[in-house]
């Protein structure tokens, strides 16, 4: 979908401390060869901060970045992946009133899987387009915990991070424009995380997920190359019709913001697919602080703004994907280097605000 007079008006990203992976390795957490394997540095992890408070300590960040009144923002998207810290409620509503107040706006999670903050971001892009609304808030939160998760061994290449980001998207101005966007799927995938478990009337808290087994017998039917080719054409479709729609060449790209993928999994599944170099992506910040669900894009785009790893005039491309499974990409340019106040790490929440 091509987007005019969209912008990104503010950012932030809520971290816990991290751990480091040869932390993890030596107090037996983590198999040495996995870590071989996804090269990962370190990985955020939370203690007693539930993922709605983190949202809202970025969302805060985020809406005074961005210039705009809470009275602005007429839609606020909430995209997550685990537990929330408590069944049977409204995430989205807390994080409404607790950022925003009590004005009126349409709230509500988005569950996509790790491509939550991208489809959060395509559905915000569209409703904005198509209403006199002046703005939009993303937030994302996710936190693992056991025995439901156990953070080091619950996936294959992959390691769960902590943390949230928040994102105010704007028509009226913002420090980079957002061009196009671009949503593909292929449900003929879905099994991959779905493997031959049951559906069961709930999920016992005793057991831990197992995503490792889910996939492997998945693969036990579908050859990794099958997978491997579906899931790149998914992409690479997707990476197209964001390109298109945004009139511009693959080569025209100056910086990627990936899922925070082990090595192996993301030169596998992403670069190789798109033939992309690894220092023009978001990887080497990535790898210290873990897949983080819902919000490695904003987080990843919110980081290169902060570190002024991009310049004015460059053109970023935001890739996401989620089990099911679904592409998600944006094209965005930067417009200005905005020079955003960073809190001290280690206030609030017991993490740091950045």
């Amino acid at each position: 979908m091509k987007t005019e007079d969209l912008f990104i008006a503010g950012t932030a990203t809520y971290l816990p401390p991290a751990t480091k992976v040869e932390q993890a390795v030596s107090d037996g957490r983590f198999d040495a060869q996995d870590a071989e394997d996804t090269q990962l540095e370190s990985v955020c992890e939370a203690t007693d901060e539930a993922p709605p408070e983190m949202a809202v300590a970025a969302a805060r960040d985020a809406l005074e970045r961005s210039g705009h009144r809470a009275e602005d923002v007429a839609l606020l998207l909430h995209a997550c992946v685990y537990f929330q810290g408590l069944e049977l409620y409204p995430t989205a509503s807390y994080i409404h009133r607790e950022v925003l107040g009590d004005h009126s706006a349409l709230a509500f999670e988005v569950k996509n899987a790790s491509n939550g903050c991208m489809t959060a971001l395509d559905i915000a892009a569209r409703s904005l387009k198509a209403t006199d609304d002046v703005a939009a808030l993303v937030t994302t939160a996710d936190k693992v915990s056991r025995p439901a998760i156990d953070r080091w061994n619950s996936d294959i290449g992959i390691v769960p991070g902590d943390g949230a980001s928040a994102m105010v998207l704007s028509k009226r101005s913002g420090f980079a424009q957002v061009l196009s966007t671009s949503t593909v799927s292929d449900p003929t995938l879905e099994r991959l995380h779905r493997g031959d478990a049951p559906f069961t009337p709930h999920h016992d808290p005793t057991l831990p997920i197992d995503l490792r087994l889910r996939k492997l017998q998945y693969l036990g039917d579908v050859e990794l190359d099958e997978f491997t080719r579906r899931f790149r054409g998914g992409l690479s479709d997707c990476v197209d019709g964001a390109l298109h729609d945004a009139d511009i060449r693959l080569g025209d790209i100056a910086r990627f913001v990936v899922p925070h993928f082990g090595r192996t999994v993301l030169q596998r599944e992403v670069l190789a697919a798109l033939d992309v170099d690894l220092d023009l992506t978001t990887w080497s910040w990535g790898r210290t602080v873990g897949h983080l669900g819902a919000g490695d894009q904003i987080a990843g785009l919110d980081h290169l703004v902060r570190e002024r790893a991009v310049d004015v005039g460059d053109l970023c491309m935001l890739l996401g994907v989620g089990a099911g499974f679904t592409w998600t990409c944006a094209v965005v340019r930067i417009t200005e280097l905005p020079a955003w106040p960073t809190r001290p790490a280690g206030s609030d929440l017991g993490g740091g605000r950045i």
